[in-house]
């Protein structure tokens, strides 16, 4: 073969690069496999984080809201409690309507929160109404300042109904990057507003 290939340099330059695009597509392909594989372990990670939230805040009581106790996962806990009460209704729509008003803010907050982590416009994009309104709302009336605004001028930006305003896609990624920044100086404050907020108001959760 070597003798062949001294007698044919062009077929031996065809035979290299043929192997260095055999180990291209190899490692392409293990690179592919392997994020796949990273993937859908993260999928079921998460999956089984939800499940074991949801079976944590399925029943509460005095314990769930004592003090001391982790603010941001109590907000998301409660809304994955109250999502198990209202999705046994053949209505869910109607369901959230006929919440008590703090149950329509938590659950709407602890929305915003987790469907925001990449970008506040995420989580307009990715929901609708009621939900959307009863967000703005929670954010307005209980945790305010610059947080609050911000999502109220990505509310108005991002609302299908409003066909007075238009998207400003440079302006958007301008207050989701305000926003994240504001998430991670002042989370643990916002957090615990609104944890203290629940705690407040727990014998709503627990009647």
């Amino acid at each position: 073969m070597f003798e062949y290939i001294s007698q044919h340099p062009i077929a031996g330059i065809a035979l290299a690069l043929l192997a260095v695009l055999t180990v291209f597509v190899c490692l392409k392909a293990m690179i592919a496999s392997r994020k796949r594989s990273e993937e859908r372990e993260r999928i079921i990670a998460d999956i089984e984080k939800e499940k074991a939230l949801r079976k944590e805040f399925k029943h509460v009581d005095e314990t769930t809201f004592e003090q001391g106790k982790d603010n941001y996962r109590l907000i998301i806990g409660m809304c994955a409690h109250i999502q198990q009460k209202i999705e046994k209704k053949e209505d869910m729509t109607s369901a959230f309507y006929e919440l008590s008003d703090i149950e329509k803010s938590v659950y709407a907050l602890g929305y915003a929160f987790e469907d925001s982590k990449n970008g506040l416009s995420d989580f307009f994009r990715a929901n609708g109404e009621p939900l959307l309104s009863a967000a703005e709302k929670a954010v307005r009336e209980i945790i305010g300042g610059r947080f609050s605004e911000l999502f109220t001028a990505e509310f108005i930006m991002l609302d299908e109904n409003d066909e007075t305003t238009s998207v400003d896609n440079d302006a958007l990624a301008k207050m989701d990057e305000e926003f994240k920044n504001i998430l991670s100086e002042n989370g643990d404050g916002i957090y615990l507003t609104v944890a203290e907020y629940i705690r407040t108001g727990k014998d709503v959760f627990l009647a």
